[in-house]
């Protein structure tokens, strides 16, 4: 009995000074931690509006919201209804004019998992393409979606929404967007994950 007391009390200590040593790394780590996220976002950012001074979250912004505008609508690529806008901010130039808005989506539907992308489009509807946050696609032909050749498709463009083809018709229409060979799974959660989006700024103020 005194064996298994010892045990227990054994097991308690290093639960707590286990607790203890996590807290600190996390203390330690956290500001770094949080640095370097807004760093990333602020590339980003940049990233689909190059020509902007500064950047302010659109007023009344809400994910529950968003959520209810994509679960509603009618998006050419199939079941997108669980895409997440997490941020929307609005992009502003040296005299504070809007340049255009910026989302922050998350779709669950790539290949290897979620993918999350921060989309640039101006208020006239043109979109000015887009910025991988975070991919998680198999190694290889998936991971085109990053690659400026294919992602280019998606940019100086205003339509209502993309459709994926594989037909190499994606040259002649901007709604159409060539499917990455091999990795049709990648590019419609992609351009599903872009039409979310459209879906979402047309329903708020400078969407058509």
């Amino acid at each position: 009995m005194n064996a298994l007391v010892k045990d227990c009390l054994k097991l308690v200590v290093i639960t707590v000074v286990a607790g203890m040593l996590l807290g600190i790394v996390y203390g330690i780590t956290k500001d770094p931690i949080a640095a370097q996220e807004e760093k990333a976002e602020m590339e980003a950012f940049v990233a689909v509006f190059p020509e902007s001074e500064d950047f302010e979250d659109l007023e009344g912004f809400s994910t529950d919201a968003a959520s209810e505008v994509i679960a509603a609508y009618d998006n050419p690529i199939s079941d997108h209804a669980g895409d997440e806008i997490t941020s929307v901010v609005v992009a502003l130039d040296g005299s504070g004019e809007t340049l255009g808005y910026i989302f922050n989506i998350t779709t669950s539907k790539g290949f290897g998992g979620d993918i999350s992308l921060t989309v640039g489009i101006q208020p006239d509807g043109t979109i000015n393409g887009y910025y991988s946050l975070s991919i998680s696609e198999t190694a290889g032909l998936a991971m085109h979606a990053q690659k400026e050749d294919w992602a280019s498709q998606f940019a100086d463009v205003n339509v209502e929404s993309f459709t994926v083809v594989k037909d190499g018709s994606g040259s002649s229409d901007d709604s159409k967007i060539d499917a990455i060979s091999g990795a049709t799974i990648t590019s419609n959660a992609v351009t599903g994950a872009m039409n979310s989006c459209i879906a979402y700024f047309q329903s708020i103020e400078g969407g058509n």
